[in-house]
C-alpha cells in the first residue's frame, strides 16, 4: 500500500474530527436535532447533521489526493446531489417518494455519465447486456444508499460498519491494481473515522440523513469500482452483496417483517438487527454495535479471502451465513412462525422449547426405537454424503471432468512472470473462458503496457508486450520501440511497472486496413513505476482491435 494512500486516510480523519465541534455547535444553534420518541434509544436531543463534516472532509480529500476523470466527476457531482437532499430531510423531512426520485437521478448520473455499472453478465447479448446492467446497478445503488441509512440506529453502528466495507473494498482495489479507488476508499473512509470518534457510545453527534444517505451512495457506487474490474462474475456482483451483508440482510428482513405486519416500508420499528441484539439478547448499545462489526469484519474477511482461497472464503460464507438465519429465528425478526432451520433441527432433538412439525408427534407414538434409530441414522448418512460431496466438488471444481471433450483454451500468451503480470494474466484467462469481452479487452491492453513498459525481466533487445500485438504489426513497432522508449533501457535496467489504473474505455475510430469492419477500443491506462524517469509520461492510451476470438493491440500513444 502506497503512501499516498495511507495519507488520505490520515489526513480525512484529522479534517473530519477537526470540523465535527462546529458541526455540534451549529447544530444545535439551528435546532437540526434528533428528538426522542418510542424507536430511539437516546436519552436527550443530540444534533443530527454529523454528515456535514463527512461530506465537506471527504470533499477536501478528493481534492488533495484524486485525479478528476469522468468517473470521479460523475461520483462527485451524483454525491453532492445525495449530501444536498439529506440536509433538506434533516431539517424539513423529505417524503420517501421524493427522496427516491433524487436517488435514481443520482444512480442515472454515475451509470450514464460515468459509466460506473455491474459487470459479469457476458453470456447475454451485447444489447440486452448492457440494458440489464444498467437496471441490476440502478437496483444496486438505490438499494445500498437505503440499506446504510436504515443501520443508523445505534451509536457508531453505521459509520463503524461502512469503515470496514471501505477498507476491505479498498484492499481488494490494490489487488487489482487500483490504486485510485482505494484512495477514494480510504477518503470516505477516514472522513467517517473522524466522525465515529465523536458518534460511538454516548455520543455526541449523529449523522443524519445528509451522512447516511451519502455514506450508502458513495459505498454503492466505490464497491462496483473496487470489484467491477475483475473478470469473475463473483467479484463484479457477488463480492460486494457479501461484504455488505449485514445491512443488506437487515434491509431484506424489514421488507418482509413490514409486509408480513401489513406496514409500510418507511414506516420505522424496532425489528432490525442491533435492535434485537439490544433489547431481546439484552446486550446494550456498546456490545451490541462491537457483535455487528465483527459479524461485518467475518464476511468482509470470507469474501477477500475468497480472492485467495475460493474454498475457504465459501466455508466461512456458509457458515456466517447459518449462523445468521439461526439468530433471525431465535429472535422472530421475521415473524414468530418462520423457524425452518430450527424445526428441522428439533426433527432429531425432539425439543419442547424449539419448533414442531405437528403431525410428527403422532408418527413418534407408532413408530418402534429400532425404526427411529434406523431413521436416524439415514438421515445422518444423508447429511454426511451431502457435507462430501459439497466438500469434493468446492476441492475439485477446478480440474476437468473425465468426461469433458472439449476444453476452452486461452489463445493468450504469458510473456512474463510478476507478480503484477502473473495476476493479469489469470484474470484474462478467466475473462476469456467467461466471455467477458470487455474485461478481456481491457486486460489484453493492461497486460500489454504493464509489460512492455517492464525493463527488468527483459533480454537484450526484447520488446515486452510483443505477443499481444497484431502480428503483421509486430515487426514495424518492434524497430519503433527500440529507438523510442527502450533506448532508455541501459539507463534504467530496473525499470519496472508496479501498478496500473484504467481511466477509461471507449470506441476507436481507429482502423487497419484490411479490418475495418472490425471493432476497435481506446484504454487510457495510468502507470506507476518503481523510479522515475524525466519526461516519461505515466499515461498512455493503448488501441485495441477485435479479430476472431481474440483481442489485439495495435496502437500505443502517451496521453
Amino acid at each position: 500500500m502506497s503512501l499516498t494512500v495511507i495519507l488520505s486516510f490520515v489526513v480525512t480523519t484529522i479534517i473530519s474530527a477537526l470540523m465535527i465541534p462546529l458541526v455540534i455547535k451549529a447544530g444545535n444553534q439551528l435546532g437540526i436535532v434528533a428528538h426522542m420518541n418510542k424507536r430511539t434509544v437516546h436519552k436527550h436531543e443530540i444534533a443530527r447533521i454529523g454528515g456535514y463534516a463527512i461530506y465537506l472532509s471527504s470533499l477536501i480529500g478528493s481534492a488533495l489526493f484524486l485525479k478528476a476523470d469522468h468517473q470521479i466527476n460523475a461520483i462527485m457531482v451524483a454525491g453532492f446531489i445525495i449530501f444536498m437532499v439529506g440536509l433538506y430531510d434533516d431539517s424539513h423531512d423529505l417524503s420517501p417518494k421524493v427522496k427516491l426520485i433524487f436517488e435514481v437521478i443520482a444512480a442515472l448520473i454515475v451509470i450514464v455519465y460515468g459509466e460506473i455499472y455491474i459487470k459479469g453478465f457476458g453470456y447475454f447479448p451485447s444489447d440486452a447486456m448492457t440494458f440489464l446492467s444498467g437496471i441490476v446497478t440502478l437496483f444496486w445503488i438505490v438499494g445500498i444508499t437505503n440499506a446504510i441509512n436504515l443501520i443508523d440506529g445505534l451509536d457508531g453502528l453505521s459509520a463503524g460498519i461502512s469503515i470496514i466495507v471501505l477498507v476491505t473494498i479498498s484492499m481488494t482495489s490494490l489487488l487489482s491494481g487500483r490504486s485510485d479507488i482505494a484512495s477514494l476508499s480510504l477518503i470516505l473512509a477516514g472522513s467517517i473515522m473522524g466522525f465515529l470518534f465523536f458518534n460511538f457510545h454516548p455520543a455526541k453527534i449523529f449523522m443524519g440523513d445528509c451522512g447516511a444517505l451519502y455514506i450508502g451512495f458513495m459505498i454503492s457506487v466505490i464497491s462496483l469500482l473496487g470489484f467491477g474490474y475483475n473478470a469473475s462474475a463473483f467479484f463484479t456482483l457477488g463480492a460486494p452483496i457479501i461484504v455488505l451483508m449485514v445491512p443488506i440482510m437487515d434491509t431484506l428482513i424489514a421488507i418482509l417483517r413490514r409486509k408480513i405486519h401489513h406496514k409500510k416500508f418507511s414506516e420505522a420499528d424496532r425489528g432490525h438487527l442491533h435492535h434485537n441484539l439490544m433489547f431481546k439478547l439484552k446486550l446494550g448499545q456498546r456490545k451490541s454495535v462491537l457483535v455487528l462489526y465483527l459479524v461485518t469484519f467475518l464476511f468482509s474477511l470470507s469474501s477477500y479471502l475468497y480472492y485467495y482461497n475460493p474454498t475457504a472464503g465459501t466455508i466461512l460464507f456458509i457458515t456466517l451465513m447459518i449462523m445468521f438465519e439461526i439468530f433471525v429465528e431465535v429472535t422472530d425478526m421475521i415473524s414468530r412462525k418462520y423457524k425452518p432451520i430450527l424445526t428441522i433441527v428439533n426433527i432429531f432433538i425432539d425439543s419442547d422449547k424449539l419448533p414442531k412439525i405437528k403431525f410428527l408427534d403422532r408418527y413418534r407414538k407408532r413408530r418402534s426405537p429400532q425404526k427411529a434409530m434406523r431413521d436416524h441414522l439415514i438421515i445422518a448418512l444423508c447429511f454426511l454424503l451431502m457435507i462430501v460431496g459439497v466438500g469434493y466438488f468446492m476441492t475439485s471444481k477446478d480440474t476437468p471432468l473425465p468426461i469433458k471433450t472439449e476444453t476452452v483454451q486461452s489463445p493468450y500468451i504469458k510473456s512474463g512472470d510478476s507478480e503484477l503480470l502473473n495476476n493479469i494474466y489469470a484474470r484474462l484467462d478467466t475473462s476469456y473462458k467467461n466471455k467477458d469481452e470487455e474485461d478481456e479487452c481491457q486486460l489484453v491492453a493492461a497486460y500489454f503496457v504493464c509489460d512492455y513498459y517492464t525493463f527488468v525481466d527483459k533480454k537484450k533487445n526484447e520488446i515486452g508486450g510483443v505477443d499481444y500485438m497484431y502480428p503483421e504489426m509486430v515487426e514495424n513497432f518492434s524497430q519503433y520501440a527500440q529507438t523510442s522508449f527502450y533506448s532508455y533501457k541501459n539507463q534504467y535496467p530496473e525499470l519496472e511497472v508496479l501498478k496500473y489504473n484504467i481511466i477509461s474505455y471507449s470506441p476507436s475510430k481507429v482502423t487497419i486496413a484490411g479490418l475495418e469492419d472490425n471493432d476497435y477500443y481506446n484504454i487510457l491506462i495510468s502507470l506507476t513505476f518503481n523510479e522515475e524517469i524525466e519526461g516519461l509520461n505515466s499515461t498512455v492510451n493503448v488501441t485495441v482491435v477485435r479479430v476472431e476470438d481474440r483481442y489485439y493491440v495495435c496502437g500505443l500513444d502517451n496521453a
